[in-house]
């Protein structure tokens, strides 16, 4: 009984050292608390319109008859661009989209009409800059759609001519009548689809970064290692480990509410689980996220090799948590890689909980890949430790 009342003692000193080393040192609470109360306003606050509308464009009308007025009419009439500029050449408009004045080009060629009574296929050309893949969704898809529509109101006037019955003409033009739905996100909005995939990885990377810098200052005032305690002894390695992990999971718990759940609510992100399960499942996540700051920091000799390695895997992570490519598609090795951070496997749990609305058995394969991650991380940052006391104790004698 002494024995456990001791080392809870410990834990809870060593934790208390922990978090008075954070509170005191002006970068790790930059990163901490600064980062992750500010980096989730300023990604919602840019995502808060959700889906990209009115997107400038230019009207190349070379045909300029009673179809290509009414095309144009419905072309204006969408949500997703705005005619700004109409002119009858195509060096004009082009000079305008590299200028910038304009996001893409919709060409209308001078045959459209005549084409159109020769039974013959009409043509409308779009013109749109891939390389930024909202701006070309938009463009295409409003001259798709309604190229599609105008076609088929052709079609009924044609069959109404002809003496077809208006519903048989609507029927015969229109035979299988299409609906979408998208489960989840249903007015396809990309901040819906981007923000819990960038919360974990603030959670995670905030985590790697500030425990990086701690165990950088450490080593810089001449520590050994991060997770070196002062007596060679198991009890002592595994106190030390135990103290400091409860000291980021105790700053994390409230991080984790204020990302999962009030990010989301404030700015009206899909939240269809339970606020709890969110809770449970960011348990395992924190602690992955702290034991693999823990291993790097055996490599940071100083506080800046932290932020150098550290800064820029963000994006990678982005690409090998599968929620911007599929994991099936990924090429060979890669699926592997992404199961060594926590943030695949987080963000993959998140999106099934809260935006799918599941529970913690939905999310059960992630949950206990992020449980199995902190045991194996744990188990590896103690050997660490024991092999550089062993070095040390061997030094001394």
């Amino acid at each position: 009984m002494n024995y456990i009342k001791s080392a809870l003692k410990e834990i809870l000193q060593l934790c208390g050292g922990e978090l008075r080393k954070i509170f005191t040192d002006g970068g790790v609470m930059l990163l901490l608390f600064g980062a992750t109360l500010i980096y989730p306003l300023i990604y919602s606050f840019a995502y808060a319109p959700e889906v990209l509308q009115e997107t400038p464009v230019a009207l190349v009308n070379q045909d300029n008859s009673k179809h290509t007025r009414e095309l144009k009419r419905m072309l204006d009439a969408t949500p997703e661009i705005d005619i700004t500029q109409e002119t009858g050449s195509l060096q004009e408009a082009e000079l305008s989209f590299y200028e910038g004045d304009v996001a893409g080009i919709i060409l209308i060629p001078e045959d459209f009409t005549s084409n159109l009574y020769q039974k013959e296929a009409a043509h409308l050309s779009v013109y749109a800059d891939a390389s930024y893949m909202m701006l070309y969704k938009q463009v295409y898809q409003a001259a798709a759609v309604t190229s599609q529509t105008l076609g088929k109101r052709i079609q009924v006037k044609k069959r109404l001519a002809n003496g077809t019955p208006p519903e048989a003409a609507i029927k015969q033009a229109n035979p299988v009548a299409y609906r979408s739905h998208g489960f989840f996100n249903p007015q396809g909005g990309y901040g819906s689809y981007a923000m819990p995939a960038i919360l974990v990885l603030i959670l995670q990377q905030t985590l790697l970064l500030g425990i990086g810098m701690r165990g950088g200052t450490d080593r810089e005032l001449g520590a050994k290692h991060y997770l070196l305690p002062q007596k060679a002894s198991l009890r002592g390695a595994l106190r030390i480990i135990f103290g400091k992990t409860l000291a980021y999971l105790l700053l994390y718990i409230p991080i984790s509410f204020y990302l999962f759940v009030l990010m989301m609510r404030w700015f009206q992100f899909p939240q269809a689980g339970n606020s709890f399960d969110l809770f449970i499942f960011s348990i395992p996540l924190t602690l992955a996220a702290i034991m693999l700051g823990f291993l790097f920091t055996t490599f940071f000799k100083n506080r800046e090799n932290s932020m150098i390695f550290l800064l820029f895997t963000s994006m990678p992570l982005i690409f090998l948590s599968g929620f911007s490519w599929p994991v099936e598609s990924f090429p060979f090795g890669f699926e592997a890689l992404s199961h060594l951070f926590p943030s695949s496997a987080g963000i993959t749990g998140l999106l099934k909980i809260s935006v799918m609305g599941g529970d913690i058995r939905t999310a059960m394969p992630q949950f206990l890949e992020l449980w199995i991650m902190v045991f194996a991380l744990f188990i590896i940052n103690w050997i660490i430790v024991r092999v550089k006391m062993k070095k040390l104790n061997a030094a001394s004698v």
